[in-house]
């Protein structure tokens, strides 16, 4: 068993988040012990792992919760459990296709800099407010 500063610890995540997951039933296992502290077991561990992942990649806790009911529920509600995960992975995939266009460009910045500081060249791709046009009423 597990207390809950050793949960945040392993799994790194505030205690103060396992509580309000706790405290909003999506813990579904957790006990108390004599001294009503939550202890925690290794399907404990899994939850908040689960359940941290969820949130990290954007689901909201109406669904989380939703989905625990059904785990809950048992066998029968795999079909609607494995559309929800599916539904989840395909977001998941879309956020990490952002992440790694921004990766990218952040990279391509990184190096540009890099050079500039190794060859000690002024940064050519500076906006240079002489460049900018003024605009009349005649254009």
């Amino acid at each position: 068993m597990y207390s809950i500063q050793e949960v945040s610890k392993k799994v790194n995540v505030s205690t103060y988040s396992i509580r309000y997951y706790d405290d909003h039933g999506l813990l579904p296992t957790v006990k108390r012990d004599e001294n009503n502290s939550r202890v925690f077991d290794d399907v404990d561990i899994e939850w908040v792992e689960i359940v941290t992942c969820l949130r990290a990649t954007g689901m909201p806790l109406a669904k989380i919760k939703h989905y625990i009911e059904l785990c809950l529920e048992g066998d029968q509600t795999t079909p609607e459990r494995y559309r929800i995960m599916l539904e989840q992975q395909r977001e998941t995939m879309a956020q990490a296709e952002k992440i790694q266009a921004h990766l990218r460009l952040i990279n391509k910045k990184v190096n540009h800099y890099a050079n500039i500081l190794i060859n000690n060249k002024p940064d050519t791709l500076m906006p240079n407010k002489a460049s900018k046009k003024i605009y009349t009423q005649d254009d």
